[in-house]
């Protein structure tokens, strides 16, 4: 189908990864070849398959048969090794020929530079001109090629890309660029016969890393950034896809990692494929709880991604806008589309939901008005119509809570919001040049709840692997954390211009004022409920009833006065009043403290400081969704 031009470009991807053998056999036993017709099938199904899995089925006014609407994109990320690493970016280019260039971006992955890695081909030979075409193709239709940052110091890195003898050193690069595919694949692709590596850097040692089980690095080539995440949290929401092939090559001798052994999650009977089987993390066997919860992690990825792309193609925005650089470096390369796009969501998610809000008060308000009115009126015909008027208002605010519910606003609002957040603070570390970490940034008790929020990180990380930015403190000090402490401070003012900044832009103010106003309402309550008891005590006691009227309005009064101050307080309850100043106090401090102490070369200990910060942003924003979350409109019965 004929995609909008750059509709998918600044959607969040899925991202597939590609391993395998360069030596795979056909069922015919003929080395893989060009020609390889049953393999690209293979091939292709699998990754229809996820495509399938990722975007409904829609009835488009284009002709009279269902279409697929494509809204969320897909990276495919592969070395360019001979065998399954040709083979998958060829059928993905011919995909991208039916589905549109940017349903598909192709990322091919390099160990070292190209002129190096050619080394491995024969001159002249069918792989050697199929890797160059390959090359040729993913300079263009917005695909990438991308050398992945090493760990190796000068000498030894001079040593690996020159060593035609396969020696340590070169295979460890070989590993390097294995493992970040398969740290930053949703699902990692696996064209593997299911029997351990023979050596270092094999489609085995790859399978394994995303699985969770060890894997070995050659003395002093460990790259950190590709730290595996502790056995305590798993990989992030990641699966392998197995499609068993036979090799060229004799493995007789090397012990399979016998696979199935490890039965498949219950979590994923609905996404079996057609072809190949889908594993979740497996370290310690079969009772390994992590399996359901990583099964169960990106399941709920899988939905929030829907959802997400899915909010964001159903809203009016010139996308055009997106691709305009930002004022100021903020870290973001390539996903620098992305963020733009989740922060003009949020924008208008919140003020679609603000806009709700005020609704629901206006009807609430007259409600709770003729209520109270209700009871003074009762067997006449005025008091009818305000018993009308008060049950069309309980109808209508029972009506805006079910459309909250339906159109999920708020959460569209929170998981733009969430998207938007978590890019920008890993820009700002990408801006401070500081690599990946194996500890994950948001709270290990969120992730099965908000994986979307991990998934936006890991696409900003891979930014960081794009290019190496300096580290300049003052632009650190200045772009991240003045801008959010100038920011954070405007929040926390004890003053507003107007109603409007009152009431959405100065949140502790707001609190404050709701928090006294409401107080008063009660205290006043308290005190004319007391003096009206004794009233009518008085009026008992004494035979008397000139007091009636009085006490009348005072009832009245302290009807409205409850009324009014429990408005005020469900107000300021919806909005988050307390919990958000709180947050932005908490965020401010760490800012100032971080701005004091950012000051001269960049050090390993900053470099910490730093992303604790990040840790303790993410953490905020995160708790800040969650408690957002029981806010909501629609929880209100």
């Amino acid at each position: 189908m004929e995609l909008l031009a750059s509709h998918l470009t600044s959607k969040l991807p899925f991202i597939i990864g590609i391993t395998g053998h360069r030596d795979i056999l056909t069922n015919n036993a003929d080395a893989v070849n060009d020609n390889s017709a049953e393999l690209k099938s293979t091939i292709r199904a699998t990754l229809l398959h996820w495509h399938h899995q990722l975007n409904s089925v829609a009835k488009l006014n284009t002709t009279s048969v269902n279409e697929r609407q494509i809204v969320t994109p897909i990276w495919l990320m592969s070395g360019l090794a001979e065998g399954a690493d040709l083979l998958s970016i060829e059928v993905a280019l011919e995909l991208q020929v039916e589905l549109g260039c940017e349903a598909i971006k192709i990322i091919g992955c390099l160990p070292m530079p190209l002129i190096n890695f050619e080394q491995d081909f024969q001159p002249n030979s069918n792989s050697y001109h199929q890797l160059k075409k390959m090359v040729s193709a993913l300079q263009k239709n917005g695909n990438e090629l991308l050398e992945i940052k090493h760990s190796l110091v000068d000498s030894d890195y001079q040593i690996a890309i020159d060593d035609l003898d396969y020696g340590d050193l070169r295979n460890s690069l070989y590993l390097n660029q294995g493992l970040f595919i398969a740290k930053y694949a949703n699902v990692l692709v696996a064209l593997w016969d299911g029997c351990d590596a023979n050596g270092c850097g094999g489609t085995a040692d790859i399978v394994k890393y995303k699985l969770g089980m060890e894997v070995h690095w050659p003395d002093n080539t460990e790259n950190l950034s590709l730290k595996a995440v502790s056995e305590f949290d798993g990989q992030i929401a990641g699966l392998v896809h197995h499609l068993f092939v036979k090799r060229g090559s004799v493995t007789n001798n090397i012990s399979p990692l016998l696979l199935t052994d490890h039965p498949q999650s219950d979590a994923l009977a609905h996404l079996t494929p057609k072809v190949g089987e889908l594993y979740a993390y497996s370290y310690a066997g079969n009772e390994n709880a992590l399996t359901d919860f990583i099964s169960t992690e990106f399941i709920q990825l899988l939905s929030e991604l829907r959802f997400y792309n899915s909010y964001s193609a159903s809203e009016s925005i010139d996308v055009a806008n997106t691709f305009t650089a930002p004022d100021v470096d903020n870290g973001l390369s390539i996903s620098n589309p992305i963020f733009t796009l989740a922060d003009d969501l949020a924008l208008i998610g919140q003020q679609k939901y603000r806009k709700l809000i005020k609704l629901f008060f206006w009807f609430a308000i007259v409600g709770f008005a003729c209520y109270e009115l209700a009871g003074n009126l009762v067997n006449s015909e005025e008091g009818s119509w305000v018993i009308l008027v008060t049950l069309l208002s309980i109808i209508a605010c029972w009506r805006v809570i079910r459309y909250a519910g339906k159109k999920e606003l708020k959460w569209k609002y929170q998981l733009s919001r969430g998207v938007a957040e978590a890019m920008r603070i890993r820009g700002f570390l990408n801006l401070s040049n500081i690599p990946p970490s194996g500890e994950p940034i948001i709270p290990r008790r969120y992730r099965s709840h908000l994986p979307l929020f991990n998934h936006a990180i890991a696409i900003t990380e891979i930014d960081w692997w794009r290019s190496s930015a300096d580290k300049n403190l003052d632009e650190i000090r200045d772009t991240w954390i003045g801008d959010q402490r100038s920011f954070l401070q405007s929040r926390l003012q004890l003053g507003a211009k107007n109603l409007v900044e009152l009431l959405y832009k100065r949140p502790l103010y707001a609190a404050l004022l709701c928090s006294s106003f409401s107080k008063k309402c009660f205290i006043l309550a308290i005190g004319l409920g007391a003096i009206l008891l004794c009233s009518m005590l008085a009026q008992q006691i004494f035979n008397f009833s000139t007091l009636n009227d009085a006490n009348n309005m005072l009832m009245m009064i302290v009807q409205y006065s409850l009324m009014v101050g429990g408005v005020v307080a469900l107000w300021s309850e919806l909005f988050g009043y307390e919990s958000t100043a709180s947050g932005y106090s908490s965020m401010e401090e760490l800012y100032a403290r971080a701005q004091s102490l950012l000051k001269g070369d960049m050090t390993s200990a900053k470099e910490l400081m730093l992303l604790a910060l990040a840790r303790e942003a993410m953490f905020e924003h995160v708790n800040w969704s969650s408690s957002e979350s029981n806010n909501d409109i629609k929880n209100r019965n």
